[in-house]
């Protein structure tokens, strides 16, 4: 089926006349009547009455016309939005503990191929909250279970990548007692500061990002929770300090230096969910954009490639 069917067919109904029709559309009044019979045939209905005083829709093409509506209305939507990122805009949004890993490589090196396209990256506390924001072509970058996943995507019509799964884990001092530990219960943290970037607990406690974080900041004194001005700063005080540690994300914890040196050592939380999957979100709408396409798929092998190097 051609969208110009469906274009002729919108015409059709709501002129109520085949010349008239003909006359908008600036088509043949034979072309019109052909191609609706056509359309009539391909779908197995009749979609209109014949009559001397012109024509009018049956049952099916009453229920069918608000659907044709809607398909050319998202049509017309999605050129525009592919024309609009091809000069204009791409919006990232990613979780602050995401903001240093993929992302500014990636981006990079698609602004380099695509000086003209404006690509602006936020990294917040709740990216999943810019979902509903369908005004320019972006993506929205998180962790999440496969199930909330699912359940973002269908609340807000988008398609999501899964880039690879993994699980939130504790990050420490090599020096540190819990360092010999083949895996951590929360209530073994009680006696060492936890370090996060500019989150205060009560803060914290409303926008967790993972279960586990929620879980492990009831069980957290204030006095023991330090924060610091970013990310980098977190690593950099675990790594002089064994008696702190960090919420990290295995495998994407592996982008630190100090994880590869040894100076700092990954280890398990038990007892508690701390599964969750990387997850790339993109509105469905947006999904014919060529260079939105391009972003994806980009990120995609940037993902692969990092979990071969670890």
């Amino acid at each position: 089926m051609k969208l110009q069917a469906l274009e002729y067919f919108i015409a059709l109904a709501e002129s109520r006349s085949i010349n008239e029709a003909a006359r908008r559309l600036y088509v043949a009044q034979p072309s019109l009547t052909k191609a609706l019979q056509h359309l009539e045939k391909e779908l197995g209905v009749q979609l209109f009455h014949r009559e001397k005083t012109g024509i009018t829709l049956t049952q099916a093409g009453e229920k069918i016309l608000p659907e044709a509506r809607q398909v050319v209305q998202y049509y017309k939507g999605w050129l525009a939005l592919g024309k609009e990122a091809q000069n204009g805009t791409i919006t990232v949004y990613s979780h602050i503990s995401l903001s240093n890993f993929l992302l500014p490589d990636v981006l990079l090196d698609f602004k380099k191929r695509h000086p003209e396209v404006i690509v602006n990256h936020h990294a917040v506390l709740k990216p999943e909250e810019h979902l509903k924001d369908l005004s320019s072509p972006l993506l929205v970058l998180f962790i999440c279970g496969q199930e909330e996943a699912r359940e973002w995507a269908e609340r807000y019509d988008c398609a999501y990548f899964t880039l690879f799964q993994g699980e939130y884990g504790c990050l420490v001092n090599r020096n540190s007692p819990l360092a010999q530990k083949a895996s951590i219960g929360l209530e073994e943290l009680a006696d060492f500061y936890f370090i996060c970037p500019e989150l205060g607990p009560e803060e914290a406690k409303n926008n967790a990002s993972s279960p586990v974080l929620e879980q492990l900041l009831r069980g957290t004194s204030p006095r023991r929770v330090i924060q610091v001005e970013s990310v980098d700063a977190v690593i950099h005080t675990i790594r002089h300090h064994p008696d702190s540690y960090a919420l990290s994300y295995y495998p994407a914890l592996n982008r630190y230096e100090g994880v590869s040196s040894g100076q700092l050592v990954y280890v398990p939380i038990r007892g508690a969910n701390t599964q969750g999957d990387l997850c790339l979100f993109c509105p469905r709408r947006a999904q014919r954009s060529p260079l939105l396409q391009e972003l994806i798929e980009d990120l995609d092998n940037a993902a692969k490639a990092f979990l071969q190097r670890n």
